[in-house]
């Protein structure tokens, strides 16, 4: 028993160096635009982008990226879209949280399996006035596909290069 247990260990931990913790930032942006912007996009909603920035780690450690997107549609207009995709919305807090379906964030104290906790886009909508606030993060992006990100080089606001990130 304790050898099978030590082989499944080891070809796990195998699995997430080979792997990474997050993804590519590219690969963060496909499951971005997938998962939230092109359903918002085919409900005929606008999109303003205010923010695309990542939070103060060492530029050669993983990011944390966070984008803030201005949706000109109601609140629950925006929630009705996004859970008729694969974005699971809390219905009963304010703001309320929303993440990719299956990907809960925070499991597993700051790592998970593939499919949980710290893997995919997860944050919360908002009303602001009559449109709707979406932010986002997305946890661990490696570097592979960096040359064709846009935006994630710049700093979040009151961070410095660095400075740990809270999960």
């Amino acid at each position: 028993m304790r050898r099978a247990w030590t082989g499944t260990a080891t070809a796990a931990l195998i699995m997430m160096t080979v792997t990474g913790c997050g993804g590519a930032v590219d690969d963060a942006e496909e499951q971005l635009s997938e998962h939230f912007l092109d359903p918002l996009t085919d409900a005929g909603i606008t999109q303003v982008v205010e923010s695309t920035c990542r939070f103060g780690t060492d530029v050669d450690d993983v990011w944390h990226l966070q984008t803030a997107i201005r949706l000109q549609a109601p609140k629950q207009e925006v929630a009705d879209v996004l859970a008729r995709s694969d974005v699971f919305v809390e219905p009963d807090r304010e703001p309320r949280p929303v993440w990719q379906d299956g990907i809960q964030p925070g499991g597993g104290g700051g790592w998970s399996w593939p499919g949980e906790g710290e893997y995919g886009w997860h944050g919360d909508i908002s009303a602001a006035g009559e449109e709707t606030l979406l932010r986002v993060v997305f946890n661990n992006a490696e570097h592979d596909g960096l040359e064709g990100s846009i935006g994630w080089a710049e700093l979040c606001p009151g961070t410095t290069p660095g400075e740990g990130v809270a999960g």
